[in-house]
């Protein structure tokens, strides 16, 4: 075979040529040309078989993946409940007087960026106003009365007035001068004593969001147990088999906007929304607003309380609880979340979730942890005072504030709403069930401080999104919705269960983070489920043995209190005193109004399947004028799972309810 040597002389006689000099340098340009053309063909048609990749989200809030059949939008559902978003709220006083404004003035002045200041502990406030917060006794006459002293002592228009009042929630909002701010602040109580009233700044809150990166139910994020991954490490399908939630229970998502269309949120079980700024049912955002608001209030309500079983997207906490959506709008401060929180208290909450928080410069975080602790015990009293009242005026009506705790990973009490033990903090922890990064935290036993309740998965949370899509974030604004519905949970088995009671069953049944003690344990929801029903009366033991159904016994029917027919906001907790195994008496304890005990005597008669308890007398005080309790029956009987179970029937009035036995009672 002839060989065609492209190399130099070898030696052998033969020559050796440039390969492409057989064609000539025209004929060697063409072949590469016609090369490079055909590798271009092949490329574009390999790429004609190629699986097209799926676009990426540029809003998503993580790295974590959200499968199509949850992301892409769904049919509306052809039964959706319509929501009445039009209803004012009555909140302006008819003749409000030369110093209140106007009814077309009465409205919370927007804050200008030159306005914000930054006070001694590192917090952003608005340097020419003051909150005042009237005693929820207050009514019309009152607003008229201290506004008139207001002007007596500071008669100056142009410097000082007040530009904002709101009658349903006893606030109001005055504009003073910058330098004079922290000098009227001292002085206002002691320039007006004839009412009872607290003065306090007005500070800039914002969304605890983190920016950054058994049968089981049949929506479509239980079959992705990288989205679902949460449920299990709090215990939720256990729960589910205990209870789901109740009808009774309401919960409030005070917070910026609601997407109540949405198919994990629409439903008849929504009551009462409201809009700090509109004052109507409208939660939805205008056109102006931040579309990252509208979309935090949505997915908080859905992980706390979101549709279940409707083939659509996630499912929140306790599923079957009656919603309260309240719109604090996007530009929150220190009076719309008391705006929203007080409405939510005055409107029948049971338990109250705020994913909000003070605002903080970054020099706090550089902050050694004994300075921090130094700022929470000295500075904004003033605002501490007023939460402190606002979270006794939720426990005396039997209402649950659930807080975020932040995600700067700083000294959480030093935002004075999270501070003391009349509400839920929650602390976040991260996939690995260890604390997360950016959680805020607040237990130090050395210094004798504890100001992290409970703590619950905060990375990789997903939620409900506006427009029927959903998305996925980090922060405690998403762990403190999850205890939220945890609480509502146990306060469908036991409505009378106080924020104090919560707490501790929390904290004894929580599993503890491992390596870390400052923040509190891991929420588990079926033992906090148990414990709670654990203390429940159990049939056979009573029947088995009359004497012990001796001793004292709360009831687990949280009554309203009605004048004339009509329901008020006052709370009335019933309790059983059983002196013999044949005769106690009823108690009835207004725990919001009177504040005294009504009672009436008890006869008890034994059957073979129930115990029978006749109150025949209406339950009265002679020391308090106004009637008192109704005569009633008490007929107790076994449920499927053997605990009492007590039906209470007067008048027209049935509601069933077990008993725990206590010691002493807590009246709050």
């Amino acid at each position: 075979m002839k060989k065609i040597l492209y190399g130099p002389n070898n030696g052998n006689g033969g020559n050796s040529e440039p390969f492409w000099k057989p064609w000539g340098a025209g004929g060697w340009l063409l072949r590469l040309f016609l090369f490079l053309v055909l590798m271009f063909l092949l490329i574009l048609l390999l790429n004609l078989f190629r699986k097209p990749e799926t676009p990426t989200n540029d809003n998503r809030m993580s790295r974590t993946e959200i499968p199509d059949p949850i992301v892409n939008p769904v049919t509306p559902d052809p039964e959706r409940v319509p929501v009445d978003t039009t209803a004012n709220v009555p909140h302006d006083i008819p003749n409000p007087g030369p110093y209140l404004p106007n009814p077309e003035d009465n409205n919370i002045p927007p804050i200008d960026d030159d306005e914000i200041i930054t006070d001694d502990d590192h917090r952003q406030i608005v340097g020419d106003r003051l909150n005042i917060i009237l005693d929820s006794s207050a009514d019309d006459e009152t607003f008229r009365q201290w506004a008139q002293e207001f002007h007596d002592n500071y008669s100056d228009t142009t410097k000082y007035q007040i530009v904002y009042y709101d009658r349903l929630t006893k606030l109001l909002q005055i504009m003073v001068p910058e330098e004079e701010r922290e000098q009227i602040m001292r002085e206002l109580p002691q320039k007006i004593t004839d009412i009872s009233f607290m003065v306090f700044p007005e500070g800039l809150m914002g969304n605890l969001q983190q920016h950054g990166s058994s049968g089981r139910p049949n929506d479509p994020v239980f079959e992705q147990p990288e989205l679902a991954w949460y449920f299990d490490a709090i215990q939720a399908y256990d729960a589910w088999q205990i209870t789901k939630g109740s009808p009774e229970v309401v919960v409030a998502i005070c917070d910026s906007y609601f997407d109540l269309n949405h198919d994990d949120l629409n439903s008849d079980r929504i009551v009462s929304p409201y809009s700090v700024a509109r004052r109507t049912g409208n939660v939805a955002p205008g056109d102006d607003s931040d579309p990252t608001s509208f979309l935090h209030g949505s997915m908080v309500a859905s992980q706390a309380l979101g549709n279940m079983d409707n083939g659509r997207g996630t499912a929140g906490i306790a599923p079957q609880c009656k919603f309260m959506p309240v719109s604090l709008g996007h530009q929150m401060t220190s009076i719309t979340v008391l705006q929203g929180l007080l409405y939510a208290i005055y409107q029948g909450a049971s338990v109250i979730n705020l994913s909000v928080g003070d605002q903080y410069d970054e020099a706090v975080s550089q902050l050694s942890i004994e300075d921090q602790i130094a700022i929470s015990q000295q500075y904004a009293l003033e605002e501490q005072a007023v939460w402190d009242y606002t979270a006794n005026l939720a426990n005396e009506r039997n209402v649950t504030i659930v807080w975020a705790a932040g995600n700067e990973n700083v000294f959480s009490a030093l935002d004075a709403s999270k501070r003391g033990n009349a509400s839920i903090k929650v602390s976040a922890v991260d996939k690995e069930l260890h604390k997360a990064d950016f959680s805020n935290f607040g237990n130090f036993p050395e210094y004798n401080v504890e100001e992290s309740t409970v703590s619950a998965p905060g990375v990789d949370i997903i939620g409900a999104k506006p427009w029927n899509t959903y998305d996925i974030g980090p922060g405690t604004s998403f762990a403190a919705p999850i205890v939220t519905g945890a609480i509502a949970l146990m306060k469908s088995l036991d409505p009378t269960l106080t924020t104090a009671e919560i707490a501790a069953i929390l904290k004894e049944t929580g599993r503890p983070v491992e390596g870390n003690s400052t923040i509190g344990p891991l929420l588990q929801i079926k033992d906090a489920l148990l414990r709670v029903q654990g203390n429940f009366a159990r049939f056979d033991d009573i029947m088995s043995n009359h004497e012990n159904f001796v001793g004292l016994w709360q009831s687990t029917n949280l009554l309203q209190v009605t004048q004339n027919g009509q329901p008020t906001s006052d709370m009335c907790r019933q309790y059983l005193e059983i002196t013999s195994t044949s005769a106690g008496r009823a108690i009835y304890y207004e725990a919001t109004s009177s504040r005294q005990d009504f009672t009436a005597p008890l006869t008890i008669q034994w059957q073979q399947d129930r115990i029978v308890l006749t109150q025949a007398d209406a339950a009265t005080n002679p020391g308090v004028n106004g009637g008192g309790y109704v005569p009633a029956t008490f007929t107790c009987m076994p449920d499927s799972n053997n605990l009492l179970k007590c039906q209470y029937r007067a008048e027209n009035v049935t509601n069933d309810f077990y008993l725990r036995k206590i010691t002493q009672r807590n009246n709050h």
